[in-house]
């Protein structure tokens, strides 16, 4: 079942948005399904802080097994992950994130629907499933890991692109997952620019009820080079992009979490790798 993608059908909206800043909106058409849940709205907004790697980037001194305080490249207060529990190292070669502690979740890619644009992996923006979001071989490996989630293209110019998974989606029903047993999130990464990471609770999801079409999620910027770096971003970190709807919270809720995306703007052209990807304490 892990190759299969679940789908449900798209509420298709239109962004109504006069765009100053990155902004995208709820489910609309020009966001991936991916099967999960579908591919809810982001920005790269101007209200975070940017998270810089600060640790090696020597990919032989990390494997997905060994991640810990030794080998962190740390983003923001605490240090680095003690303990992880892995959201999906993509060694299985499939769409599906790891399927433990109650995670059920797809990978997908959405963008603003510039005309003439690329996206690679596309969109699945019909939800048929026949197109399901494939990982990358990394030629070379970052040591012992041989795939990773990539995300390419080109020509987008109202918001951007971006893909990433809803932690809790069984048969196309998004629900709320609780990661309040832990700290945040830590992943390696790089790319030819920098690139967003945006995760979604009750306040920044259409699910959730708060929001509709300007849905302005927990947001964190990750300063991104042509070498692996490893993130290490605590939820206390993540602050809203300041452009849409303000949160009901003064911070996420880390017990109802529904989605973690990463999201580039509108550079002219985009390459993005994001690998063994956890939830640390």
């Amino acid at each position: 079942m892990k190759n299969r993608i679940f789908l449900r059908g798209l509420n298709l909206m239109v962004c109504g948005l006069a765009v100053a800043a990155f902004a995208a909106c709820g489910d609309d058409s020009n966001e991936g399904s991916g099967g999960a849940g579908g591919g809810t709205g982001a920005t790269t907004g101007t209200g975070g802080e940017t998270a810089t790697s600060t640790g090696t980037t020597d990919p032989t001194t990390t494997t997905s097994a060994t991640m810990d305080a030794t080998t962190s490249a740390t983003t923001g207060a605490g240090g680095g992950p003690q303990s992880i529990e892995m959201i999906d190292d993509m060694e299985d070669n499939d769409n599906a994130i790891n399927a433990a502690g109650g995670r059920v979740g797809y990978w997908y890619s959405f963008n603003d629907g510039t005309e003439g644009a690329t996206q690679n992996p596309p969109p699945d923006l019909e939800g048929t499933g026949e197109t399901p979001f494939t990982m990358t071989a990394l030629e070379p490996a970052r040591g012992q890991s041989k795939y990773a989630a990539r995300s390419w293209g080109s020509g987008f110019e109202t918001w951007g692109a971006g893909f990433g998974f809803d932690l809790s989606s069984v048969e196309g029903e998004k629900t709320p997952y609780d990661a309040s047993a832990y700290t945040g999130i830590t992943l390696w990464a790089k790319g030819t620019t920098s690139a967003t990471v945006l995760i979604s609770d009750p306040s920044t999801d259409p699910v959730g009820g708060s929001c509709t079409d300007e849905c302005d999620k927990w947001s964190k910027s990750l300063a991104l080079t042509g070498e692996w770096q490893q993130f290490t971003i605590p939820f206390a970190d993540l602050k809203q992009g300041g452009w849409g709807t303000p949160a009901t919270t003064d911070q996420i809720d880390a017990s109802k979490l529904y989605s973690i995306q990463f999201q580039v703007g509108t550079d002219p052209e985009f390459d993005v790798y994001i690998d063994d990807l956890a939830f640390y304490n």
